[in-house]
């Protein structure tokens, strides 16, 4: 089976979508007859070539409007046995006799404005996904609350409805870590233990400013031990983050890594004394995931979907909380070593439950039947 892809996602710093479809290829269970793969993108693609794995790039400057406009092109050009939208929309003009399947990463277009990156991205996913929706044979959605969002927001029926749980990478697990060098990741970036960590694009929605002044409100016995780093690139809307620094308390115990490669990003989750995670909205939490498969102790949003992923493994505070409510969390966790030593335990035999593996192996049947029309 050839698979056209939209691979927009696999730039050169993947985040939660690039990393949801590299490690969904990257696992593609192998058949008597191997499925392949063509993807398609506006930019040069960070998954290797292969004879199974061919790349077509536009070299466009906007991604959303030529993927929307003129990607219809690059997939009549190159016949597939199911194109896979995998952020969701698919392009205006796909051939009717195309069979196509999205994946619904979340459906934050329906959260307003506070947390779009632009008035124009919430009105292109508010009036074209529905359309997306009705034009797969099978949507993918990476939680059971996307899940019910997407049933709830495009009044679609459950059978039409595939849920595949994002995995955990078996690096991030404290078993496969041994030997690594961790020490000097942390000086690279001028960090010190004990530390707190956070880790997501800088943007509204991850409800930084809320982490930020949590971390401020510790008491002096603690403040004067730890930092708080926080590891991600920069995303919209950063400009008021920036202003608010300028005159934070706590500005020489903060560290600011800018996008981290994941060979770093293992030693830091493997080395924080906790890990926070904030925010207001997600439709996974993939840094939630990864944390807890390495042991760190998290206190995490009651957002529902990381609700879903941490279970029991985690302290949950409400994201509309006061930053006192958020700093007592984590005073609680900095002062007891029976309580992160329980969180870790819990925390990795949790993370157990997601697999790459398994997404793709779901992936993989999903797409097949909505190729020979079993949707």
């Amino acid at each position: 089976m050839n698979i056209g892809v939209d691979s927009r996602s696999l730039g050169p710093m993947k985040t939660g979508v690039g990393t949801y479809l590299s490690e969904v290829l990257h696992h593609w269970p192998a058949g008597h007859s191997p499925d392949s793969f063509w993807l398609l993108s506006h930019q040069a693609i960070a998954y290797p070539e292969s004879p199974a794995v061919r790349h077509s790039v536009a070299q466009a400057r906007w991604g959303l409007s030529w993927y929307l406009l003129r990607a219809h092109r690059l997939v009549a050009q190159n016949p597939s046995a199911v194109f896979w939208g995998a952020q969701g929309l698919l392009p205006l003009r796909l051939s009717k006799l195309c069979p196509a399947a999205i994946t619904i990463h979340d459906c934050i277009h329906q959260q307003g404005v506070r947390f779009a990156p632009s008035v124009p991205y919430n009105w292109v996913h508010r009036s074209l996904l529905p359309q997306a929706t009705r034009r797969a044979g099978r949507i993918l959605v990476v939680s059971r609350f996307v899940a019910d969002e997407v049933m709830r927001c495009f009044r679609l029926p459950a059978s039409k409805i595939e849920v595949t749980p994002l995995g955990v990478r078996r690096e991030f697990f404290g078993d496969v870590r041994a030997g690594r060098n961790d020490e000097s990741v942390l000086a690279k970036y001028g960090i010190r233990s004990p530390f707190v960590l956070g880790v997501g694009t800088l943007e509204p929605r991850k409800n930084l400013r809320t982490l930020l002044e949590a971390f401020a409100l510790l008491p002096s016995r603690l403040a004067s031990q730890f930092q708080l780093v926080l590891a991600g690139k920069s995303g919209w809307g950063t400009a008021s983050l920036e202003k608010y620094l300028q005159s934070y308390a706590k500005r020489s115990s903060l560290i600011l890594t800018g996008y981290i490669a994941e060979a770093d990003l293992l030693a830091l989750y493997a080395s924080a004394r906790m890990f926070v995670f904030p925010s207001f909205y997600e439709g996974f939490g993939l840094p939630v995931a990864e944390a807890l498969a390495s042991g760190c102790p998290v206190i995490a949003s009651t957002a529902p979907s990381l609700k879903e992923v941490a279970g029991s493994a985690a302290i949950f505070v409400d994201p509309k909380s006061p930053p006192e409510e958020w700093s007592r969390a984590m005073v609680r966790v900095a002062d007891s070593a029976e309580l992160r030593h329980s969180l870790s335990i819990a925390g990795r035999e949790r993370a157990g439950r997601f697999s790459w593996k398994a997404c793709a192996q779901q992936t993989s049947e999903a797409l097949r039947n909505v190729a020979e029309g079993r949707t």
